[in-house]
């Protein structure tokens, strides 16, 4: 009786911490686009140029065409982490890359900074969520705009090494000094000089996505010295792995 009811206990208190976690999560992804939304609706409510209206208000059905699509993604990394989850699909990692620069593409243009994106020709099928691999792509880049001056350069780099997929995010920012970089990735842990007021969660949702899918991060000095790289290594699927379709 004592040992069923600690493991009660135990199930409640791991629900608990994914809710907590959860509306953490809600807070710092959605704050992006319903941003973007206010600051578009404000500009056409504001204009007396039927152009500019028109441009703002098709901005604001983007921004909030991307609204939805983070809440299916928020809901569908929560049900991984509860197990609720459907069996991985096998996912190539250079079509998340493009959906998540794309659905950067305002606040890129806004905050000034230069994107490069570097993928390699052949596929980098992965065995995962699509939903989690979106959330990492999308949190190392908006990390590293974050912490780039206006001006600044931003390169996401996906390549081929052996069995794994290899991701990098490189910034011209100031990066980290090692003995920080093992703090970064605490829940709530902001670096100073970064750019807008984030909670500090980016890079706790990409070390909790990379362990689901076993992959290993590190952070190193950007070439050159300085700057941030960011490394995310993933296993490839195997070749005897379900024959599903890559999918997004």
């Amino acid at each position: 009786m004592i040992a069923a009811l600690n493991d009660q206990l135990a199930r409640l208190e791991d629900a608990l911490e994914r809710e907590r976690r959860f509306s953490a999560d809600v807070a710092h992804e959605l704050r992006t686009p319903i941003a973007s939304s206010l600051i578009n609706v404000e500009t056409a409510i504001g204009s007396h140029d039927r152009a500019s209206t028109d441009l703002a208000l098709g901005q604001t059905q983007q921004a909030l065409t991307v609204l939805a699509r983070r809440v299916e993604q928020l809901l569908a990394l929560a049900r991984i982490e509860a197990g609720a989850a459907a069996a991985h699909a096998r996912v190539d990692l250079r079509d998340i890359a493009m959906e998540v620069i794309d659905e950067l593409a305002l606040p890129i243009a806004d905050w000034n900074v230069e994107l490069a994106l570097t993928l390699p020709p052949q596929p980098l099928v992965v065995e995962g969520f699509a939903a989690g691999l979106a959330a990492l792509l999308r949190n190392l880049v908006e990390n590293a705009l974050r912490h780039v001056p206006q001006g600044g350069a931003v390169e996401l780099r996906m390549e081929l090494l052996a069995d794994t997929a290899v991701i990098e995010v490189i910034d011209n920012g100031p990066g980290i000094p090692p003995e920080r970089r093992d703090e970064v990735f605490a829940r709530f842990h902001r670096e100073p000089g970064g750019r807008g007021d984030g909670y500090g969660l980016g890079l706790s949702i990409v070390q909790r996505v990379a362990q689901m899918h076993r992959a290993r991060i590190e952070l190193d000095d950007a070439p050159g010295g300085r700057g941030l790289c960011v490394r995310v290594c993933i296993p490839l699927a195997r070749m005897n792995a379900s024959t599903m379709p890559p999918s997004t």
